[in-house]
């Protein structure tokens, strides 16, 4: 199936380099329209007669953030991939808003896992871009209360407090929440490691994250092991276990 693509880069160079490595690795993607300013982002998304599947959007513009267009559009009928120079503020925005991007000099793989998760049934939310935008800007002092998880039935938003842990699964992460679900996205647990690492959450194992508010013993050991307050124990890794040692020393004091 065909995937029209709308693309919206201001650099003629970083246009055609996006351009040759969709034709290259991602055939299915037909750009059928671009742009290099938001007056054309405009233009073309709210063109009645045109129809996108998916936008490739470079966020600094000439004529300012990208952001500014996104929200005077009514609607956004189609899924966004950001495209944009390596900033953590930015990248953690989108891992919260659960919105795809790609990083400058774009890397094939990043690139494919982007377009392999474009899902025409679930189109760019505008409470995803609503989040979006007052993470990224900082507009707000309990921006990251929720995050976005991008699962197969949609984008389910979750409160960070209801997370006790996340557990990986090759290129999956499953989190566990406090009602006793399970919801599964189709990300690493790798970007979301960094993502919740300012909000008491904390790397154990290479496949598990937990939410500190949720610990209840720990179990000395080689590694050790955590008792969590649902009843579940998670292995603490013998390379991890001294980061977890500084973290429990922070909050609760000597351990």
């Amino acid at each position: 199936m065909i995937t029209r693509a709308l693309i919206i880069e201001d650099e003629p160079e970083g246009l055609e380099n996006l351009k040759n490595l969709l034709r290259m690795y991602c055939p299915e993607v037909d750009v059928v329209a671009e742009g290099g300013s938001n007056a054309d982002f405009i233009r073309l998304a709210e063109d009645r007669n045109a129809r996108y599947d998916v936008a490739f959007l470079d966020i600094s513009l000439p004529d300012g953030l990208i952001f500014q267009s996104l929200q005077q559009l009514d609607d956004v009928p189609f899924d966004i991939i950001f495209v944009t120079a390596y900033d953590k503020y930015a990248l953690r925005a989108f891992e919260f808003a659960a919105i795809d991007y790609v990083t400058k000099p774009i890397e094939r793989e990043e690139l494919i896992r982007a377009v392999e998760r474009i899902n025409r049934k679930n189109y760019g939310s505008k409470e995803r871009l609503e989040i979006l935008s007052k993470t990224y800007t900082g507009s707000t002092p309990n921006a990251f209360e929720k995050i976005g998880i991008s699962a197969v039935d949609g984008v389910h938003f979750v409160r960070l407090g209801d997370i006790i842990r996340l557990e990986a699964n090759d290129n999956y992460t499953h989190f566990v929440l406090k009602a006793g679900n399970r919801l599964t996205a189709s990300r690493t647990i790798k970007a979301y490691e960094e993502a919740l690492s300012a909000f008491n959450f904390i790397r154990v194992h290479k496949k598990h994250i937990v939410n500190m508010n949720y610990m209840k013993t720990y179990h000395k050991g080689e590694g050790g092991e955590l008792a969590l307050e649902n009843g579940e124990r998670v292995e603490v890794s013998r390379r991890k276990k001294p980061q977890l040692m500084d973290a429990i020393r922070r909050v609760h004091g000597e351990v």
